[in-house]
């Protein structure tokens, strides 16, 4: 599955390199500075390690162990003392690889064979919870402690559908045009002034991805970050998300050293002594840094033994 979320478009590029309001007519080299958007804000994931800024549907599986592996990651082990000794036992709790915004279906598969499987709900009198409890995203999955249901031992006996990503912040900008065939790669509406090639749009549950504008057309890619062509009716609310403004600005300073500095080749550094020059990696890595609160620790590849 393709990501198509990328921190900042190309018009926002172009007056952050201008330095003010870039000329109507810098529109040839459209696609390379796409390139390098999207190239800037796969690093800026790669990064920080947690998946991307916004959201993708997506299913992912886990193992989960038992017996002699009851002490793999998704469980803690809770002790407590009484007049007849200590006891232990585990409680189910599952570190996601990655941030998550919220679930649609989780199942738990009786087995590896997963002949049968029930669907855990969350919330009280549920199954479990999401936490942090107040905020996205989530990065653990426990079970409620009055919960009858568990996770079942075996090679992908839980699966998670749902919406994985930092946030799904988005901003309402315009409504689009009757949309009436789910294969067609233009779409209009009503105004395409807070639009900009490189930014992903939502309209009803559908993701789409901007690769050019004329007017008021968008030229798209449909059914984006594990979404499904759909069509829509005239009057459609058209939303962009929105992304932190910490990784919008990484996202710009990475794509203007790339832009910048296209044929300086790959030298680490350039003189030495009081006097050198910044090389574009040692810049790169700089702006990289400043992501550093939002950098994470995968708890694991989505397998659990």
């Amino acid at each position: 599955m393709a990501t198509r979320h990328t921190y900042a478009t190309a018009d926002e590029l172009r007056d952050y390199l201008a330095g003010t309001s870039y000329s109507s007519g810098w529109t040839s080299d459209a696609g390379s500075i796409r390139r390098i958007l999207e190239a800037s804000s796969r690093r800026i994931d790669d990064y920080c390690g947690g998946g991307t800024f916004g959201p993708q549907t997506q299913t992912r599986y886990y193992d989960i162990g038992t017996g002699a592996l009851r002490q793999s990651p998704q469980y803690q082990t809770v002790s407590a003392t009484n007049g007849l000794g200590t006891t232990t036992s585990a409680s189910g709790v599952l570190p996601l690889d990655g941030w998550m915004v919220s679930t649609t279906t989780v199942t738990a598969y009786s087995a590896t064979d997963r002949a049968t499987s029930e669907t855990l709900t969350e919330g009280y009198n549920a199954d479990y919870w999401l936490m942090p409890y107040n905020f996205t995203p989530k990065t653990v999955l426990k079970l409620n402690e009055d919960t009858t249901k568990g996770l079942d031992a075996g090679q992908q006996t839980l699966s998670i559908l749902g919406a994985w990503g930092y946030t799904a912040d988005t901003v309402s900008v315009t409504t689009a045009d009757a949309v009436s065939s789910t294969t067609a790669t233009s779409a209009s509406v009503t105004s395409a002034s807070d639009l900009g090639p490189a930014q992903t749009i939502l309209i009803d549950t559908e993701q789409l991805y901007i690769t050019a504008i004329s007017g008021n057309t968008l030229t798209v890619e449909r059914g984006v970050n594990g979404t499904t062509a759909a069509t829509h009716s005239g009057g459609a609310t058209v939303y962009r998300y929105d992304y932190p403004e910490l990784v919008v600005q990484a996202c710009l300073d990475l794509a203007k050293v790339v832009f910048r500095d296209r044929d300086l080749g790959t030298v680490t550094s350039i003189g030495s002594g009081e006097v050198a020059i910044t090389s574009a990696e040692s810049e790169i890595q700089s702006t990289l840094k400043t992501l550093d609160q939002y950098r994470v620790a995968a708890t694991s590849n989505g397998v659990m033994f």
